[in-house]
């Protein structure tokens, strides 16, 4: 089980051309990838994306990618000769005009602003995908061992949320078995004292009991409770990205307990729902970090 929250860096070197990603990754409902990249370097991005896609299954990542060439075989220097020749023909025009030497040297000529221009050289395409996949690969590294690390301290939380509400679960049930006995003696009594003492009539007595006992009965809520909080067990020990899963699952268990609720006007069984479905609440938050 994997956190959505991340980070990773990765920097690589080869023939003084460096290349560094970061990935930076927070929770969300979809797989949504944000790359920011040099324009020298746009042909890349497709690449990096396919590659990101293939390691991770949810959640926000930004992408950042530096690039810088280190090597003198990148930039070179190109003079402008024709703008040189003008600029001669005008000096010596000049020094013919006004009666002064004309003392230009080459070092005068390339100290004036575009006589010396500096060109990128053109990239190997090749080489730099191949940078590019390889930073790629080792920041998903780095990200995806902090997003296990985030990944397990969830698991571990979780598991403990589990143990609580199987707990109440098991409260609850507990608790059911004796709520049809004590509403029996209870409007056993009532009927006594409003009747002062009339004899009872057992058959519609004990219909109404097991109407009673029929609309407040939450077994079956109460299993069903219980074999979602074993399956979300299971499911959290999983390598694979649960967190669509699980978020289902906890749903289910929501449902579950608003059932039990709504049936039961135990006052017992209703404060024990009240503490459940604030522990399934905890186990939600908690989800929505799940890839």
């Amino acid at each position: 089980m994997r956190s959505m929250t991340g980070f990773g860096r990765a920097e690589v070197e080869d023939e003084g051309r460096k290349l560094t990603v970061e990935l930076k990754t927070v929770n969300h409902r979809f797989l949504d990838i944000n790359i920011r990249i040099p324009r020298t370097l746009g042909f890349a991005e497709e690449l990096v994306r396919k590659t990101i896609k293939d390691r991770l299954s949810r959640g926000r990542v930004d992408v950042f990618i530096n690039y810088s060439a280190l090597a003198g075989d990148a930039k070179k220097a190109v003079a402008d000769i024709g703008l040189m020749r003008s600029f001669l023909d005008a000096a010596r025009q000049a020094s013919n005009e006004i009666g002064l030497p004309d003392d230009l040297q080459l070092s005068h000529l390339i100290r004036i602003p575009d006589m010396i221009v500096i060109e990128e050289e053109g990239e190997d395409e090749e080489r730099l995908l191949r940078l590019a996949e390889s930073a790629a690969i080792q920041a998903l590294d780095a990200l995806e061992g902090m997003r296990r690390r985030e990944g397990e301290s969830l698991k571990t939380s979780i598991l403990e949320c589990l143990a609580e509400l199987e707990s109440v679960r098991s409260r609850i049930d507990i608790r059911r078995g004796f709520v049809v006995g004590e509403y029996a003696a209870k409007l056993k009594q009532r009927i006594a004292e409003l009747t002062a003492g009339t004899d009872i009539d057992e058959m519609r007595f004990n219909t109404e009991v097991a109407l009673m006992a029929d609309r407040a009965d939450v077994t079956e809520e109460i299993v069903r409770l219980g074999t979602h909080i074993r399956e979300f067990e299971k499911a959290v020990h999983e390598n694979e990205a649960v967190g669509r899963k699980l978020d289902f699952m906890v749903q289910e268990m929501n449902r579950e307990m608003n059932t039990i609720g709504s049936k039961s006007q135990d006052y017992d069984i209703t404060a024990a729902v009240i503490e459940g479905k604030s522990i399934i609440e905890k186990i939600r938050e908690q989800v929505q970090n799940i890839e």
